[in-house]
């Protein structure tokens, strides 16, 4: 076939390694690539060819240009898939296809109404190992089956701390980012289950570990999904005469069969290009709906994921509806911060924890202050005074507020002279503080919706003297917690 020509949107870790497959392809090519910065796209044009563009409308609006691949992080998938629809152009998105179930559905809906081409980038089911499985299944080779058991499970999170996997914002999570491999797997070989069971642990406002069991009537299929375990993965089908056994079946190289009539089946070749050259055959004949990913078994995977999700409590900030203006603030117990960066700490307290900025007083305001203690004594103006005049316009201190009776200063200090003053290059926090609130859970919601998820060190514990705590950290990594006592509790004490 003639050559297929790609807009790529994004240049992540997975446009990468999908690029890297299409430069050896026959069949398709990248023409257009865009990326929210300019730089990473001159970059990744050079490498894998392309034009690197400005905008998003310039690469995709390209009149060469036969089909649009998205890999943004989750969080954009809905936003950018709605522009190329409404510019006409085939999608081609990274999973998770979208947030939720009810994103998936719009797309598909605004899709089949402007008459375009979309499909999830489910790479596994484009490949012959994953349809010869469904194909022992059909034909009964291992008899009735009796018990599935679904392995996911690596140690991303000890390699990559700070990763989007851990990013509530980004859509992180062990589910959403792993999970809808095995989660899909089972949907496409057995349809859908009676019943979902979901159990799992939380850290940083996403899920980092789970079981999720779906139930028929004859047999169950346990998937163990994990970002903080040993590498594992493989999905294991048992039945009345045999054993289908699949390493690493969301890449689907490999396929065992061991029954009646053992068989096997091994493939060498490109993965992810198999996957571009079936979509574009589908998007040249014509076709608005993909046969092989079909858009019923994309929303049906959302679904069971908004279920999982919905068992651990995860939900993302984008999904939260929360009434911002209110204040959970009760007391404070200390306060001081000497800032690195007193506009990221001004921001980080305004906007993600919710303080209100109460006043502010700059280098000018010290300088005026020190000059008219000297006039009014008849001394000399202090010998620092003469420095910090070529700051004058810096902040030094800033107070804010969460209510009426809690307050916290940040401050300023280029240079700690004085024994008593910390080194401000040292630390952003150099008091630990609790802030006790009157509401942990709605406080937390409020701290996640505002964008500060990636800032949660830990979920909410029960600490002693049935004081429920959440640990926090600031953008420079400092702990400190907030706290909500039950009527039986001790009252806030300074530390």
């Amino acid at each position: 076939m003639e050559k297929f020509r790609w807009a790529y949107i994004g240049c992540g870790q997975i446009a990468h390694t999908t690029a890297r497959e299409l430069v050896k392809s026959e069949n398709n090519e990248i023409v257009t690539v865009w990326n929210r910065t300019f730089e990473k796209a001159e970059k990744f044009a050079k490498k894998f060819g392309g034009r690197a563009c400005r905008s998003f409308e310039e690469a995709v609006d390209d009149p060469s240009v036969e089909g649009v691949y998205i890999a943004l992080t989750a969080d954009l998938h809905y936003e950018y898939m709605k522009k190329c629809i409404e510019h006409h152009k085939p999608v081609l998105c990274e999973k998770p296809f979208t947030v939720n179930a009810q994103q998936a559905k719009e797309i598909f809906e605004l899709a089949e109404k402007e008459n375009v081409y979309v499909s999830e980038a489910m790479w596994t089911w484009h490949n012959s190992p994953a349809q010869k499985v469904k194909s022992w299944l059909k034909n009964n080779r291992i008899g009735k089956v009796t018990e599935v058991v679904c392995d996911y499970k690596n140690p991303t999170l000890k390699m990559f701390k700070n990763s989007r996997l851990i990013d509530a914002n980004r859509i992180g999570g062990a589910v959403m980012d792993i999970g809808v491999y095995g989660l899909r797997y089972s949907l496409e070989l057995f349809g859908e289950p009676e019943r979902i069971e979901c159990s799992g642990e939380t850290s940083k406002g996403v899920d980092v570990h789970e079981t999720v069991i779906f139930h028929y009537p004859d047999f169950t299929i346990r998937h163990n999904i994990g970002l903080d375990q040993k590498f594992s993965e493989q999905y294991v089908i048992k039945g009345t005469d045999g054993t289908i056994t699949v390493p690493w079946f969301h890449m689907t190289k490999k396929a065992t069969l061991k029954g009646k009539e053992n068989d096997e089946i091994n493939v060498k070749d490109l993965l992810y290009e198999k996957q571009f050259t079936n979509v574009a055959c589908e998007i040249r004949e014509g076709q608005t709906k993909s046969k092989i990913i079909t858009p019923e078994n994309t929303v049906k995977c959302m679904e069971i994921m908004d279920e999982c999700r919905k068992a651990m409590n995860v939900v993302y900030p984008c999904e939260m509806t929360v009434d911002k203006d209110v204040s959970y603030a009760v007391t404070l117990s200390h306060l001081g911060f000497n800032c690195k960066d007193i506009e990221k700490s001004i921001a980080f307290y305004r906007d993600i924890l919710g303080c209100k900025e109460k006043f502010t007083m700059t280098y000018a305001d010290l300088i005026e202050d020190f000059k008219m203690k000297a006039a009014q004594s008849g001394g000399k103006v202090p010998f620092f005074v003469k420095p910090m005049e070529k700051m004058s316009h810096i902040k030094w201190s800033v107070y804010m507020s969460w209510s009426e009776n809690t307050f916290i200063e940040l401050f300023y200090i280029p240079r700690a002279w004085k024994k008593n003053i910390p080194d401000p290059t040292n630390d952003l926090n150099y008091t630990h503080y609790s802030l006790q609130v009157s509401n942990l859970k709605a406080f937390r919601d409020q701290v996640i919706a505002r964008g500060g998820a990636m800032y949660i060190d830990k979920d909410m514990a029960l600490g002693i003297d049935n004081t429920w705590v959440m640990w926090m950290k600031d953008p420079d990594g400092n702990p400190f917690e907030i706290m909500e006592y039950t009527a039986d509790s001790y009252q806030v004490v300074g530390r």
